[in-house]
């Protein structure tokens, strides 16, 4: 018998213990799956979206000035760029009321070709560089060179009507639709393509843009230039009402969900939006409200919540409104970047990423906690290293 044969079948016993763990680590993805899946189950609906439905908040600076009213349910770390573009943060609420403090006057992206915005909306020609107006002169050509897009529209709140026009604020189809067919219209005789859906959202609850992001979803496969959700806000009718470049209209207030990824490019869009609201029909932008939510912006950069005046103001009003603001759509969207090509909308990856990240940290936890200690991991990982070194070795010679 050769000297080899009476040694101890070490490779044996290793292949034995490599298979052990093999199957503990099998064990420990499965449990940090069923986890994770536990802690989605149990995560419930968010209430970030909800809008009152007992009244309104009053926006009201340091001084009790009024700066806005809105349905929205309001928290501390909100902010409001008002008509001037000034804006406040929200440092608390006492009943109706909603405390702000003044942070800064905001620049926005101005569209047209050679001017940069200066606070208060008024373009500044002595603080242009060169850089500046480059930028501006061939975002301007490219908006006129590149043909129109598409557009894509769907209303979140189906039920969303004005009771001066249909003696209700809420019924099954709502006037919301109308005034997403007037945008609509308008943008198409701008030559865009416009995909419009009318899908209904039913009931006017927290879940209800659970309800549309699947509509979201379906509409973002078009690949729009921009995506926007038509509602109507619920404030007295003096908020509101105006009239803007000669015509009986209500103001327009945009949306921003601040608890998404992607709310710095929802951001930069909507200030894009005003800048060029604000050269063509002064008046037109109430403010931009970045309010705790999602709204479905996290599916793209360039997906837009509009509030199209307030139940009390008439449907007419509403959609006059909705054919002055989609001027403003063609020079906003020369202004910000498009999304980049191949990317799945909302940035996916970066989800995947999360997802895949929080896996590998919850099963290195549990390793550490199988093996006792941090040295117990290392002479695991040093054992199977070694063992597969030798074991190549052996099959090599």
């Amino acid at each position: 018998m050769r000297p080899e044969d009476n040694r101890p079948n070490t490779d044996v016993r290793c292949r034995a213990r490599d298979g052990a763990g093999r199957a503990a680590g099998r064990r420990m993805v499965t449990a940090c799956v069923a986890v994770i899946l536990f802690l989605v189950a149990l995560a419930p609906v968010s209430s970030a979206e909800m809008e009152r439905r007992d009244g309104f908040f009053t926006i009201v600076d340091e001084k009790g000035r009024e700066i806005f009213k809105t349905a929205h349910v309001l928290t501390p770390g909100d902010t409001f760029i008002a008509e001037d573009n000034r804006s406040y943060e929200v440092t608390g609420l006492s009943g109706d009321i909603a405390k702000a403090r003044f942070t800064e006057i905001v620049r926005l992206i101005e569209p047209r070709a050679g001017e940069e915005q200066a606070p208060g909306g008024r373009a500044a020609g002595n603080e242009r560089d060169v850089v500046t107006r480059l930028k501006a002169v061939v975002s301007g050509i490219l908006a006129q060179v590149r043909p129109p897009g598409t557009i894509c529209l769907y209303c979140s709140h189906s039920d969303e009507s004005y009771t001066p026009t249909s003696g209700t604020s809420s019924k099954d189809w709502g006037d919301i639709y109308q005034v997403k067919a007037a945008l609509g219209e308008a943008l198409r005789a701008k030559g865009y393509r416009v995909v419009s859906s009318d899908a209904n959202h039913n009931p006017h609850d927290g879940a209800a843009y659970e309800r549309s992001r699947r509509t979201a979803l379906n509409l973002l496969r078009r690949r729009p230039a921009a995506i926007i959700d038509v509602h109507r806000d619920a404030v007295p009718p003096q908020v509101y009402s105006a009239t803007v470049s000669g015509v009986p209209v209500t103001k327009v207030t945009l949306i921003v969900g601040r608890q998404n990824q992607t709310r710095g490019a929802n951001l930069k869009f909507a200030k894009a939006l005003k800048a060029a609201s604000d050269r063509q029909h002064p008046g037109l932008v109430k403010g931009i409200l970045v309010a705790s939510g999602n709204y479905n912006q996290d599916l793209s950069g360039r997906a837009i919540l509009a509030e199209f005046g307030a139940d009390t103001n008439s449907l007419e009003r509403a959609m006059e409104g909705a054919r002055l603001f989609a001027d403003a759509i063609p020079a906003a969207l020369g202004a910000t970047p498009e999304p980049r090509p191949g990317m799945s909308p909302g940035g996916s990856g970066r989800a995947i990423a999360w997802i895949v990240g929080t896996l590998l940290a919850i099963g290195i936890l549990m390793w550490v906690m199988s093996e006792g200690s941090w040295e117990g991991v290392k002479n695991r990982i040093r054992h199977v290293v070694t063992t597969g070194l030798l074991g190549s070795r052996r099959n090599k010679q």
